[in-house]
């Protein structure tokens, strides 16, 4: 089954946060929006299922730089499964340190996370994230 479509998932957001969403200027997988005068920001990475039985996938420093100047900021994982993770980014955030940074050529510094199950996880910390996955079919 192939990724839930990113155009799907942003619009089914903008339907529960009431907003439409934009998406922002040189980031193919980052949204902005209001919501209450509040300013909404959405990150939508995407993972096939690995051989091991999850998924994974990276945030860069600048990802997280605007996730982390919004008022509301929402992790919308979608994987090859049809499922997606809509978390609240600020709760996940708690679990990302600079210790646990991976750096490399491609990425530069990022964090890598793990999903499978009910959990998210950041490389590097042991607690996990608990996220219900939703089906969707794009």
């Amino acid at each position: 089954m192939p990724v839930p479509d990113k155009k799907i998932v942003v619009s089914k957001l903008g339907g529960k946060y009431g907003c439409s969403f934009s998406t922002i200027e040189g980031k193919k997988i980052m949204y902005q929006g209001i919501v209450d005068e509040e300013q909404i920001v959405v990150c939508t990475p995407h993972s096939k299922i690995h051989t091991i039985g999850k998924g994974w996938f990276d945030l860069t420093i600048k990802q997280v730089e605007l996730l982390d100047e919004a008022d509301i900021a929402v992790l919308a994982v979608r994987l090859e499964e049809g499922n997606i993770y809509i978390v609240d980014f600020k709760e996940q955030r708690k679990m990302m340190t600079l210790e646990i940074q991976i750096e490399n050529p491609r990425e530069g510094e990022h964090w890598k996370f793990y999903i499978w199950g009910n959990n998210i996880q950041v490389r590097g910390c042991l607690d996990k994230f608990q996220a219900v996955p939703e089906r969707m079919i794009s």
